[in-house]
């Protein structure tokens, strides 16, 4: 049996300049399960041969109260589960909506890393993945590119092309392979588009995952209507401090006040320290996060560097403020939400809200179907004709791919 080698102390320990070697059946199923190789051609695992994929039915199972059965079971690639960025929140709504609806979700992060669940797995979903060892990252791009397993690009920010860490020819790779890219606003599409070109499509529009049964308005609470609060969890150039510091310069009412939820950073302090009217605090827990809200009448957020979506701002307007915003917020590129004008429609956005990630797992779905579900869970034609766009455009890129390969 051919096996790839894929663990590097093993590789070494064999003495072999090539990864791929022989093996007997015995050591190759060994290595195989202790995750330290991948089977070049294995029977015993068909999503890794060439034949057509074939969906497995995996085990029914209760989510409250419901029976489903065939759901996919999911590797979900990311940096960290630290439920601290705004990533971080996104990613564990997101999965708890998908676990309720049945998928098997694996969350697959640098200390839970396990190269045999990653092999089982029907699809990944590939994060920011920026902090994994180098054995572990080429492990990944293997399964994606060499075996050609199939994943969706779920991009949370601008990392992949733009900063430090930018990596275009990697990100031309990975969503151009993607049988489906998710962003979070039309903002960080055309940022993309530029870049990639047309490797963006197709792609579903994922608005900040929030749990609006927590982040709402909060009767009872009075609201203070000179208060500002700002929460960026770290204030700092990129996240807009000369910019909150300008503005709040410029405001000649002295009765405003405003509260600045940041790390104390000694510049941050500083820059501060002359303003009578400004508060700055240590970040608070999540679950104090609406409360604090429902006190204040504006969501401040004006970043320098480009913020793929604006998570402050989507969970201040669920709690009753009125944003204050510059054109570097992807949620102002939202034209349909209205959010500095007399057309806001709060119910509206709540449930745009609520309703994205159910809309992300049945996007995902039918694009790695290629059909439509026979039970979707469709709440407005307008969803249904978003989500058969991608499912043509999927299809699309699917057979292009497919050609390239023959």
């Amino acid at each position: 049996m051919d096996v790839k080698i894929t663990d590097r102390d093993l590789l070494r320990r064999i003495g072999k300049k090539s990864s791929v070697i022989k093996s007997n059946e015995t050591q190759a199923v060994k290595a195989i399960k202790e995750g330290k190789a991948i089977p070049q051609k294995d029977p015993s695992l068909p999503e890794l041969s060439d034949e057509p994929k074939q969906r497995i039915a995996h085990k029914a199972r209760d989510y409250g109260g419901r029976r489903v059965r065939g759901f996919p079971y999911v590797a979900w690639v990311h940096d960290t589960h630290s439920a601290v960025g705004g990533a971080e929140l996104s990613n564990q709504e997101v999965i708890r909506v998908g676990r309720e609806f049945g998928f098997e979700i694996y969350e697959c992060y640098p200390d839970t890393f396990d190269k045999q669940k990653l092999i089982e797995a029907d699809f990944l979903i590939i994060n920011g993945f920026f902090t994994f060892s180098d054995e572990q990252y080429h492990f990944i791009m293997d399964l994606l590119f060499e075996y050609k397993r199939p994943f969706v690009k779920y991009e949370h920010d601008h990392r992949e092309i733009n900063g430090n860490l930018a990596r275009p020819r990697v990100a031309q790779l990975l969503f151009g392979r993607s049988f489906l890219n998710v962003f979070i606003s039309p903002f960080q599409v055309e940022n993309h588009r530029k870049v990639l070109g047309d490797s963006v499509e197709p792609y579903y529009l994922l608005p900040p995952p929030i749990d609006i049964n927590k982040f709402k308005i909060i009767k009872g609470v009075e609201r203070d209507k000179n208060k500002f609060v700002n929460m960026t969890g770290k204030l700092w150039h990129s996240k807009g401090l000369s910019q909150v510091v300008n503005y709040i310069k410029a405001q000649r009412n002295y009765r405003l006040n405003f509260h600045i939820y940041t790390r104390k950073l000694p510049e941050v302090e500083k820059v501060f320290s002359d303003l009578k009217n400004v508060f700055v605090y240590e970040p608070v827990k999540n679950d104090t996060l609406p409360e604090i809200y429902n006190t204040a009448q504006y969501v401040l957020h004006l970043p320098q560097a480009w913020e793929a979506a604006g998570r402050t701002i989507a969970e201040g307007v669920l709690c009753g403020c009125k944003p204050i915003m510059n054109g570097n917020v992807g949620l102002s590129s939202f034209s349909s939400f209205h959010l500095e004008d007399e057309k806001f429609d709060y119910d509206k956005f709540r449930e745009y809200i609520r309703i994205g990630p159910i809309r992300f797992w049945k996007s995902v779905e039918v694009a790695w179907n290629g059909f439509t579900p026979r039970a979707p869970v469709w709440q407005s034609f307008q969803a249904k004709v978003e989500t058969m766009r991608v499912i043509g455009k999927a299809n699309a890129k699917r057979r292009k791919i497919h050609e390239d390969n023959v």
